[in-house]
C-alpha cells in the first residue's frame, strides 16, 4: 500500500502576495492538473496511485496563504476513502494554540502543518513552541516545512532544518516530518532524523530535482535512517504517479553510478512504508476512491464522488 503523506488543499481564495507572485517559480513538468486550484476531482487524479493520504491547507500570513481548517475537514469528507486531514496554524496568532485544540477536539484533525519560514519566524520562536508543546501533550504529528521556498517570506536562517534537534531534544515524544527532506539541506536533515527517534523525513516535491533528491536519498542510506523516509509527492505541485516514475528512474541511475546505491528493495520499501502507524495515525476503514469513479459538481463549487456523500 503507497501513502502519500504530502498533499495539499487550497483555491484561489486562499491566495495573496507574495504566494500568487511567486506561484509562476514553482516546476510543473511533474504536475497533472493546475497548481493554484484543488478539487476532489483533481485530487483524486493527482493522489493515484496513493492508497492512503494526508491533506492539509496552510496559515501563514506572511506568505499571503490561508486556508481555513473547517475547509480542510469538508475536503476530507468530500474525497472519502483513507484521506485524512492534518490542521494548520499560524504559531504568530494569539490564538494557535486555541486553534490546535479546537481542530483535534471539534474538527477530528489528526495533525498539524507548520512553516516557519512561510509564517515569518523561527521555530524556536517561543510562540511556536507553545504550538509543539500543544502538538506533543495532545499527541499530534507535526509536518514542518524546514526548508527553502518560492516566495519572500521569512528568512533563510530560520529554515534550517538544523533547529529542528532543539526542538527534538525539548520535546522528545513530538513526531516531526520534515517536509522535502529539507532541502537544500539533505545532510543536516539526514542527522537530526539520525539523533531522534521520532524525527522523519519525506521526498515530496524534490522529482522537480533529481540530482537532489538522489543525493539526498544516497545520504540517509549511509547515516542509516533510509527507512525513516515517508513518500510524499505535493500535490498538485507534483503528482504521486510521477513522483514514483522520478524515484524508479533516480534509484535505476544509483545503481549505475552511485557509491551507494538505493536498491529496488530500498525503493520498494519506501513506497510501501507503513506511514500512519509510524505517525501514530488511526486510518478510516474505506478504500480512497479511484479517479475514474463517477464525479459531480457540488453547490459549493468542489465535487464530489457519489459513493461518499
Amino acid at each position: 500500500m503507497i501513502t502519500d503523506v504530502h498533499t495539499h488543499y487550497w483555491t484561489p481564495e486562499h491566495q495573496s502576495p507574495p504566494w500568487t507572485d511567486g506561484l509562476s517559480r514553482v516546476a510543473r513538468k511533474h504536475a497533472a492538473v493546475e497548481i493554484d486550484r484543488v478539487t476532489v476531482d483533481s485530487y483524486l487524479r493527482q493522489v493515484s496511485p496513493a492508497e492512503r493520504t494526508i491533506v492539509f491547507g496552510l496559515q501563514a500570513a506572511a506568505a499571503g496563504m490561508w486556508v481555513p481548517n473547517d475547509a480542510v475537514v469538508s475536503f476530507v469528507e468530500a474525497v472519502g476513502g483513507q484521506t485524512v486531514g492534518f490542521m494548520s496554524v499560524d504559531p504568530t496568532r494569539a490564538d494557535a494554540v486555541e486553534e490546535v485544540e479546537r481542530c483535534h477536539q471539534d474538527l477530528g484533525l489528526v495533525g498539524i502543518k507548520l512553516g516557519p519560514i512561510y509564517q515569518g519566524t523561527s521555530p524556536l520562536h517561543p510562540l511556536y513552541l507553545r504550538v509543539f508543546s500543544a502538538a506533543e501533550r495532545l499527541g499530534l504529528p507535526v509536518m514542518i516545512h524546514q526548508g527553502a521556498i518560492f516566495t519572500d517570506s521569512g528568512r533563510l536562517r530560520d529554515a534550517s532544518p538544523a533547529l529542528l534537534d532543539d526542538i527534538a531534544l525539548a520535546f522528545p515524544r513530538l513526531r516531526m516530518i520534515i517536509a522535502h527532506l529539507g532541502h537544500p539541506w539533505i545532510y543536516e536533515t539526514a542527522v537530526v532524523m539520525r539523533r531522534h527517534p521520532h524525527v522523519y523525513a519525506d521526498t515530496s516535491a524534490l522529482p522537480n530535482r533529481p540530482t537532489v533528491l538522489a543525493h539526498a536519498l544516497t545520504a540517509v542510506k549511509e547515516y542509516g535512517v533510509l527507512d525513516k523516509v515517508l513518500f510524499g509527492s505535493d500535490s498538485p505541485m507534483v503528482g504521486a504517479a510521477s513522483a514514483v516514475e522520478a524515484l524508479h528512474r533516480i534509484a535505476a541511475h544509483t545503481q549505475r553510478h552511485a557509491i551507494t546505491p538505493i536498491t529496488d528493495d530500498d525503493l520498494h520499501d519506501l513506497l510501501h512504508r507503513p506511514s500512519f502507524d509510524l505517525l501514530g495515525i488511526s486510518a478510516p476503514s474505506a478504500p480512497i476512491p479511484r479517479p475514474e469513479d463517477s464525479i459531480t459538481p457540488t453547490p459549493e463549487g468542489t465535487t464530489r464522488d457519489h459513493a461518499h456523500r
